[in-house]
C-alpha cells in the first residue's frame, strides 16, 4: 500500500492534517502531522513528504528531490484552497499528484488533487500542464520528456487514451 500526498486541512490558523490518496483502496484517508511522522520514521511508503530538521526538532518537509512535491494545497474552509508556498510562481490553482502511468506506447497518467478528483491524462496534456505552471508531483520534465519519480505505479498494458479535463 502506498499513500500519496494530496492536501494539508487547517481549522481557521492550526494545522489539524493532511489528506492521502491510498493506492490499495483507492480513496482518500485522513492522517496528523504526528501519524505521518510515525509512519515515516516506520518506513511506510508515503510519497510527498520527507523528515527533516529545524532547530534540532523532526519536521515534515514536502519531498522535492525524490517526488517532485514542490508545493502543497493547503484547505483552509469549505471548498477554499491556498498555496502552502504562496511565492511560487503559479497563477493555476490546481496541483496534480501523478500516482499510475499505463500503456507502452500512448502513456496514460492517473493523477490525483486536493478536490479528490482522479484523472488521467495523456503525456502531450500533462506536460502542457506542467508548462503552464501546474504544480505536478509524480514525474518531472526533463528535455522535453516526462521521467517517472519512485513510488508512481507502472502499469505496462495498450490501454486506450482517456484524456481528463
Amino acid at each position: 500500500m502506498c499513500m500519496y500526498l494530496s492536501n494539508g486541512n487547517f481549522l481557521g490558523q492550526r494545522l489539524i492534517g493532511y489528506d492521502f490518496y491510498d493506492s490499495k483502496s483507492k480513496g482518500f484517508i485522513g492522517l496528523t502531522e504526528k501519524q505521518v511522522m510515525t509512519k515515516l520514521k516506520n518506513n511506510e511508503k508515503i510519497y510527498g513528504f520527507v523528515l527533516g530538521e529545524e532547530d534540532g526538532k523532526e519536521v515534515l518537509k514536502l519531498d522535492v528531490q525524490g517526488f517532485n512535491m514542490s508545493n502543497l494545497q493547503l484547505k483552509t474552509g469549505v471548498n477554499n484552497l491556498s498555496w502552502l508556498n504562496e511565492d511560487s510562481g503559479s497563477d493555476m490553482n490546481m496541483e496534480l499528484i501523478v500516482v499510475a502511468v499505463s500503456g507502452d506506447k500512448k502513456k496514460v497518467y492517473e493523477t490525483v488533487n486536493a478536490r479528490h478528483a482522479r484523472v488521467e491524462y495523456s503525456e502531450d496534456k500533462l506536460k502542457m500542464m506542467m508548462e503552464l505552471g501546474v504544480p505536478v508531483a509524480g514525474v518531472r520534465l526533463e528535455k522535453n520528456k516526462l521521467v517517472i519519480c519512485e513510488g508512481v505505479e507502472g502499469i505496462g498494458n495498450e490501454e486506450e487514451v482517456k484524456e481528463g479535463a
